[in-house]
């Protein structure tokens, strides 16, 4: 499976698949939706610097799955999306889709059926990245999965970027590997084998961790089946406490009911003295609030007095503060309106100064307007002359540069005359030299050999093709055998594991029975080879009313004669103590009216008739009750539970433990019939299942082999055919070469004549030239003698006007600055006369606001006397109301002693009924309770026994005899419930889950271990496989990227090698030696060598595994243009496998190229999209 998979990932000839389209919206510079078609074969994208032609390279990285920002030439991913420019904001996501025609269904995996897919990434601000494929959202890993060993990715070799194709050269061994093993679409095994590798590690931690488990549930157990055995020892002892309880709470409840008659009787005397006390505290009561209501209306006046009194106070010193705020605001206006007459009279002076100070400027600024019309003059006139100098130096400077450019060119003109001369002589030579050189070679004998290997290799190609189709349909015969014989190992593996479980379980439930009956079983050497009795009833399934019925003697040894028996045990050679049962043979049937039990087959009839004739079955324990006087003397009905009720007695004894254990040696019997049966059969599907195992065995070895042969026959074909289209391509070279040597011979010589007639043409206008500039060098020495006397004179006019212009500057300065303090002084005389005018203003102010606060003075003293005289007769009738509130008071001291002497003596009767009723209520609790413990007691007894009379046991309560009996008899049965300690009651379901878990673990642990072993068998075979199809990949690349490099470089040699003896994981080492050369570094290569050699090796890698499409980015930079003619000619005799989007300024590629896509940037930090289809062009212009 893994050679034919490999071989779909390989180019198939008969189909292509290839980029059609790529459209971006806010990705990087391309702000706007822009979409670009690529309906040819080579598209070229070109434009200026900084335009964005690699982020449209970034573009396609990004879609494909790239998700390192630095890659994609950022910080963050978030400068993917356009940041904005001075006209556009910012976008909110960037967008990019790319469009594969695939209607060659080169890709597999659920999207292969599709003709058209497209792929669509868009990243959001908030940092999330979605991915579709044809409109279904996707992982990146589903992106990066299905392009797997089609040579497409994010960071494969069919994305060359700008500066890449020198650290193609430069990279690391393990680097250069993973491209040879994306040309052997190996990679997608690395991530299957990544991913097998990852379930092993999760495989083993389970295994430990089910290991750890089954341990500790090992350990868990053995203490679970100790507690157990405690948690049986203590149901039974529970079920003999629950009946004791019974009966005393019976008593309990009789005892309560007498006590509570008695209280009864104190509580109603207690509860008539404390109505009595009642009453005579109700009357204290009302004296009581009498008093309160006349002394609180005595309190009530005074407070309304002292109230008053307080307003009145606070009043009176809000008056003080008022009248001390009018003192305050008359001094302080009294102070201002002096303070402005004091400022008034500074104002008057100040004026008189300025109005002096404007006339002595007045007076100056008319001297200085007449001096600065004097300079003004004088300026103008050197100006002008200086103007008339300047004219005529210019005049003279334009004649000097025509006298210059005169001689200039001649200059120019013999100089390239002379530099062409030699051209043309150096052209000469090295053509002469080409046509000797291209007359010498011939092709004849190397074509005439090339047919005869092209003509060898096919004939071996045949013969390789019909042994390779005859082992293909040899191998898919052993295949399918092999699928079937797998299939039914597994059903025969998984149906013996379901067998060995069952077995296991019916092994653990057999030994935990025979655990428990070696607990119970007495000592075997009572009777030497007697089969006990219990064992017999076990054979014959009897059902567990036996055991209740025999009790003890279910562990009787069956002997034939009991005088026999006792002759041995007076000799002493039977122990003293046991049960010993005979057959009866001479037993007649009883006349009786009672149900006779059946014995449960006939052999086992003579050893149960004692037992059966004296023993009866009975449905329930009051049925029995209702018959026991039926019941002849020595009679009893059994019960299924383990009642047992007699003519005159009733009781339960230990024949529980006897019914338990029959029915356990009963199981016994059965699992140990189960255990052979289920042995026998999981030992004969182990058996069928080894078988198959070994055939199945057989058969991989069979397909390993014939896979093995098919991988040799189709490493052979493909060396064949790489070496069969080598030899083609050898002697299409060889045939173009034969041509271009006459062509080229014929346009030799034809060149060389031409070359011959320019040079007699170049020497003769030499000559002419040398003359011309020999005139025009006596000319321009006679005009510089000229033009030096005129400079001069301007120099000195240029002096003399500038000293004009200084004067008059000063002047104009000066004038300023007398304006400007001029403009000043009446600025200043306008403040000072304004200031004095709001002066007058705020005095008539001040006057009129004196007068007013005065009045306010005078009318806030007369409401203060007022207000004194008001607070004296206040302050009398507080007196009048303190004397009255200190009355009530007193009276109502005098009710208070006389209301707490009754408080006494009623508390005292309430506290005698309030315990009278606590006692009550406490004995009530206890009747309650009594009640609740008998109910709960008879409830738990029903639960235990199915029937029970509760009035009977309640009559037994009233006894005292009886109840003190079962007091003592419950205290014992605490005391054997005590010594038991803390008791688990959930041991005996936890110990039977505990070993049905443990036994699901030890199978879960047996398949995770087989499971562990698979993966590590596909591991190894996936290694295996790895290996050879790399070296056949290794092989073939190395190959090709010999003759690639010499057709580069017109000679040397170039190959890979292996840093490592593994070829699972070796690295690859690229090693090169331009002709001519004795390199031992890549990097002592020029920059155009190394440019060269990462071609050969990727263009290697492409005649092998063609991706859909290549980009390079400005590949051709560091090649020249004999280089890069050789370069484009590999890139067109290629793109008939593989589409090519490259970035070039080189125009030889631009011509290249099927169709043009050129990127501009017209508005700052925006690309913009024109496309040119070449081809189409050319069509139109020929038409």
């Amino acid at each position: 499976m893994f050679e034919s998979q490999c071989a779909a990932s390989m180019w198939s000839r008969s189909g292509r698949m290839r980029l059609t389209r790529l459209y971006l919206a806010g990705f990087k510079s391309f702000a706007a939706p822009t979409e670009i078609l690529l309906p040819a074969e080579r598209v070229a994208i070109v434009g200026p610097n900084g335009c964005g032609k690699s982020n449209l390279i970034d573009a396609i990285r990004w879609v494909l799955g790239e998700s390192s920002a630095k890659q994609l030439r950022g910080q963050s991913l978030d400068d993917v999306i356009f940041a904005g420019s001075g006209q556009r904001p910012a976008a909110s996501q960037a967008v990019v889709e790319l469009s594969f025609d695939n209607s060659a269904r080169r890709l597999s995996g659920p999207f292969g059926a599709y003709d058209q897919i497209v792929i669509r990434r868009s990243l959001g601000r908030d940092g999330q990245s979605r991915y579709n494929i044809n409109q279904t959202r996707v992982r990146r890993r589903d992106v990066v999965d299905l392009f797997l060993g089609t040579g497409v990715g994010a960071r494969s070799y069919s994305v060359i970027e700008q500066g890449q194709i020198n650290r193609v050269v430069d990279a690391k061994p393990e680097d250069l590997r993973a491209y040879l093993e994306e040309t052997a679409g190996i990679s997608l095994y690395r991530e299957r084998r990544r991913e097998t590798e990852s379930r092993i590690q999760q495989t083993q931690d389970n295994l430990s961790r089910l290991s750890d488990i089954a341990d500790e549930l090992g350990r868990q157990k053995s203490q679970l089946e100790r507690q157990a055995r405690t948690a049986e020892r203590y149901r039974e002892l529970q079920k003999k406490r629950r009946r004791q309880v019974v009966e005393q709470a019976a008593v309990q409840v009789v005892l309560t009911e007498r006590a509570n008659a008695v209280l009864e009787a104190e509580w109603q005397t207690a509860q008539a003295h404390m109505t009595t006390a009642a009453e005579r505290m109700a009357q204290v009561e009302l004296q009581c609030a009498q008093m309160d209501e006349a002394r609180t209306s005595a309190q009530s006046d005074l407070q309304q007095v002292q109230a008053r009194q307080y307003q009145l106070a606070a009043e009176q010193a809000q008056l003080q503060g008022r009248l001390g705020e009018l003192a305050a605001r008359i001094e302080s206006t009294e102070q201002q309106r002096q303070d402005d007459l004091a400022q008034r009279t500074r104002l008057e002076a100040a004026c008189t100064r300025l109005q002096a100070e404007l006339s002595r400027l007045s007076e100056e600024r008319h001297a200085l307007e007449s001096q600065r019309q004097q300079a003004v003059e004088q300026r103008a006139r050197a100006q002008a002359e200086l103007r008339a100098a300047d004219t005529h130096l210019n005049e003279m400077r334009a004649e000097w540069a025509r006298s210059h450019d005169d001689l200039a060119r001649p200059q120019q003109d013999l100089a390239a005359a002379k530099a062409e001369h030699a051209a043309l002589l150096r052209q000469l030579q090295r053509l002469e030299t080409e046509r000797a050189s291209v007359i010498s070679r011939d092709f004849t004998e190397p074509m005439a050999a090339s047919i005869q290997q092209i003509q060898d290799a096919e004939t071996r190609m045949g013969a390789l093709e019909q042994s390779h189709s005859a082992g293909e349909v040899v191998l898919a015969e052993q295949q399918t055998v092999l699928a079937e014989l797998s299939e039914r190992a597994a059903a025969m593996q998984k149906e013996a594991q379901t067998l060995r479980q069952n077995a296991d379980a019916l092994k653990a439930e057999r030994r935990g029975l025979e655990r428990a009956l070696a607990a119970h079983q007495t000592s075997k050497d009572d009777a030497p080879g007697a089969e006990r009795l219990i064992q017999l009833l076990a054979n014959a399934h009897a059902d567990a009313w036996w055991g209740h019925a025999l009790g003890a003697g279910i562990e009787a040894a069956c002997v034939d004669d009991l005088d026999a028996l006792m002759v041995a045990w007076r000799a002493d050679q039977i122990p003293a103590t046991g049960w010993w049962v005979a057959p009866d043979s001479q037993w007649s049937e009883p006349k009786s009216d009672l149900e006779q039990t059946p014995s449960p087959n006939d052999a086992l009839a003579p050893w149960l008739r004692d037992w059966q004739h004296t023993r009866h079955p009975s449905p329930s324990l009051n049925e029995a009750l209702a018959q026991r006087h039926t019941l002849p003397s020595g009679h009893c009905f059994v019960l299924a539970d383990g009642w047992q009720v007699g003519r005159h007695w009733i009781g339960r004894g230990g024949s529980d433990q006897a019914a338990v254990r029959l029915a356990q040696q009963t199981r016994l019997a059965e699992l140990q019939q189960a255990g052979t049966e289920a042995e026998t059969t999981a030992e004969q599907a182990q058996i069928e299942y080894q078988r198959i195992q070994n055939r199945l065995a057989q058969q991989r070895k069979q397909v390993e082999r014939l896979v093995a042969e098919q991988h040799q026959f189709e490493q052979q074909r493909q060396r064949l055919h790489w070496s069969l289209e080598d030899l083609r391509r050898q002697y299409q070279q060889l045939e173009q070469q034969q041509a271009d040597r006459a062509a080229k011979v014929v346009r030799m010589e034809a060149e060389h004549k031409q070359l011959s007639a320019d040079r007699a043409q170049l020497e003769d206008t030499i000559r002419r030239l040398e003359q011309i500039v020999a005139q025009a060098r006596s000319a321009r020495d006679a005009f510089n003698a000229r033009q030096q006397t005129a400079e001069q004179a301007v120099q000195v006019l240029r002096r003399q006007a500038g000293e004009a212009g200084q004067a008059l500057q000063q002047l104009e300065r000066s004038v300023d600055r007398n304006q400007h303090q001029f403009e000043q002084a009446q600025q200043s005389l306008a403040r000072d006369e304004a200031q004095m005018v709001q002066i007058d203003q705020r005095l008539a102010q001040f006057a009129d606001r004196l007068d007013g606060l005065i009045t306010q003075q005078s009318e806030r003293q007369a409401e203060f006397t007022a207000l004194s005289a008001r607070q004296h007769e206040i302050a009398q009738a507080e007196k009048a109301a303190l004397a009255l509130v200190h009355e009530h008071t007193q009276a109502v001291q005098t009710v208070g002693v006389e209301r707490h002497e009754t408080q006494v003596v009623l508390e005292k009767a309430r506290a005698a009924v309030q315990a009278l009723e606590l006692q009550r209520a406490q004995l009530a609790v206890r009747e309650d309770h009594a009640g609740e413990a008998l109910t709960q007691a008879l409830d738990q007894w029903r639960d235990d026994q199915q029937s029970l009379d509760a009035e009977a046991i309640k009559r037994l309560a009233d006894i005292p005899s009886i109840a003190e009996a079962q007091a003592a008899e419950l205290a014992t049965l605490e005391q054997q419930i005590a010594r038991l300690g803390a008791v688990n009651l959930t041991a005996i379901e936890a110990f039977a889950e505990a070993e049905a878990r443990k036994s699901e673990l030890d199978g879960q642990i047996e398949d995770v271990q087989a499971a562990l072993d698979q993966l590590q068998e596909a591991i190894r075979t996936l290694d295996k496989q790895t290996r050879a199809q790399f070296r056949s990949v290794f092989d073939a690349v190395n190959a090709r990227i010999g003759p690639l490099f010499v057709q580069l470089f017109g000679g040397g040699e170039a190959r890979l090698e292996l840093s490592g003896a593994d070829d699972l994981d070796a690295g690859v080492l690229l090693f090169a030696k331009p002709p001519g050369k004795k390199v031992t570094q890549l990097s002592l290569l020029s920059g155009g060598e190394r440019a060269l050699t990462a071609v050969a090796l990727i263009f290697a890698l492409f005649e092998l595994n063609p991706a859909p499409f290549c980009i390079l980015d400005e590949v051709d930079a560091p090649l020249d243009e004999a280089n890069v003619g050789r370069f484009c000619a590999m890139v067109s005799a290629m793109s008939d496998r593989v589409q090519f989007l490259f970035v070039t300024h080189n125009k030889t590629t631009m011509a290249s190229a099927s169709a043009l896509v050129g990127v501009t940037m017209r508005e700052a930090g925006v690309s913009r999209i024109v496309s040119v289809d070449v081809d189409r062009a050319v069509q139109l212009l020929e038409s």
